[in-house]
């Protein structure tokens, strides 16, 4: 891992070699450790140290980027030579108003816990305490348990200099029986319990496999766990929040800030200051992070943008670059759906006919997406819910639905949220409460 003095020296380089009217650099290093499992045997350990620099230069008001995994003086010169060759044969920037100058102090949040700090042998002694545990039940696990540490450094032509060391864990268990299966994930900036992940997910593959039914398919009440919601918000971070989704277009925002469209049920934020949750203090053009309300009630406020984009749409920063390069031009790496005042129990216990839906697969947001219409297929735990109870087990079933509509059909939201990660995220996830929502399509075939 490399630390805070040899991050600026690098960045330093970096700007020093820009030879540009403005230039900006983002350094990432990283010390990760993944265990992977399957057949109840931990069959995989892997630690990789790595670092990338990214430099960015911006020329007559248009852009050029280019990345290396290389440090001394050369290589960096090479690459900063590169995103000068990209920026003479980009286009302008419309309304760019040059890169962040700085003024405001980074949010003084805590992003870094020691007991994050696992070693593979203590990881592997906890992930065989779960097995063990699975074993009586007759159960296998497969998955992957993940712990963290990484150090983000940023600085620009302005004099902008920020730092940032975080940790974070992260594991996925799914238990299987006998054709069924369980699933649980959690992740934290701290420690985790494994062996509570591995209880939940036993729970989840032995519930009901005394009866399982088969499903015809229709419009029926759903319970979605918090997996479910983060995927299909995911994909809207994609199609919906993003900058370049508003501009162009395909954004049911477009056309609806300011008015009701949604759930009043249904608040949806980008919280990178919730302690709670995974804390981090800037994006990586260096602006301080700050809880922006995407939307509020059932009403959209505002997409999550970059500087650029800021400048390009005239609306206000929302600190939200992950990437210099990125297209998308502001990405909701921290996204938190507010909670309710039930418990999942109570949400099925007032479901007279639906399904209770552990977590989606194979998902494609891409249907269409201005009303955010996906499909996708439950996974890991699908449950037939009959009078308030949960009568059967189910196949695992494909729908196709837009999230436009369930998301105005929300009917109950429980008080307790899970934390959720992303494979594409390295420095947030998704909070989120289980969702009850009315009239979800399932097709008729079961995948």
């Amino acid at each position: 891992m490399i630390e805070e003095k040899q991050s600026f020296e690098i960045l330093e380089r970096a700007l020093d070699a820009a030879g540009a009217d403005e230039a900006d650099a983002v350094f990432l290093s990283g010390d990760r450790n993944i265990s992977r499992f399957a057949n109840s045997n931990l069959h995989q350990n892997m630690s990789e140290e790595s670092g990338e620099l990214t430099m960015r230069v911006i020329s007559g008001a248009a852009m050029g980027v280019a990345s290396t995994t290389l440090f001394d003086r050369d290589e960096i010169a090479r690459t900063a030579a590169l995103a000068r060759e990209a920026a003479r044969h980009a286009r302008p920037m419309p309304n760019f108003s040059g890169l962040y100058r700085g003024g405001e102090p980074a949010s003084a949040v805590r992003t870094y816990s020691e007991a994050a700090h696992q070693t593979p042998a203590k990881k592997a002694a906890a992930l065989r305490t779960m097995f063990d545990h699975g074993a009586g039940r007759g159960i296998q696990f497969a998955g992957s348990y993940t712990t963290a540490e990484l150090a983000v450094a940023c600085a620009n032509s302005h004099g902008v200099r920020r730092f940032c060391r975080i940790t974070s864990s992260d594991a996925t268990v799914i238990g299987l029986r006998d054709g069924g299966s369980g699933y649980a994930t959690q992740c934290s900036r701290a420690a985790l319990d494994v062996a509570a992940l591995g209880s939940r997910a036993i729970d989840k593959a032995t519930l009901r496999d005394d009866n399982t039914e088969d499903f015809a398919g229709g419009d029926l009440d759903v319970i979605l766990e918090p997996p479910a919601i983060a995927e299909v918000l995911d994909w809207m971070n994609l199609i919906t929040f993003s900058g370049q989704a508003f501009e162009d277009g395909s954004s049911f925002f477009v056309g609806n800030i300011g008015k009701r469209v949604l759930s009043e049920r249904f608040t949806l934020v980008d919280d990178s200051l919730d302690e709670s949750f995974l804390p981090f203090p800037f994006d990586l053009e260096g602006l301080p992070r700050r809880r922006v309300t995407l939307i509020e009630h059932g009403v959209p406020r505002t997409p999550v943008v970059d500087k650029t984009y800021a400048d390009r749409l005239s609306i206000p920063p929302t600190a939200n670059a992950w990437h210099l390069g990125a297209p998308e031009h502001g990405t909701a790496f921290h996204m938190a759906v507010a909670p309710g005042n039930a418990t999942r129990d109570e949400l099925i216990a007032s479901t007279k006919r639906g399904l209770w839906v552990t977590r989606f697969n194979y998902v494609n947001g891409l249907l269409e997406p201005k009303s955010a219409l996906m499909t996708g297929t439950t996974r890991d735990g699908t449950f037939l819910i009959r009078d308030g109870k949960v009568a059967a087990r189910l196949p695992n079933l494909r729908w196709t639905q837009s999230m436009v509509e369930a998301f105005s059909n929300i009917e109950g939201l429980s008080r307790d949220r899970e934390c959720v990660s992303t494979w594409y995220n390295p420095f947030g996830g998704t909070l989120a409460p289980t969702m009850k929502i009315r009239g979800w399509h399932f097709d008729a075939t079961s995948s």
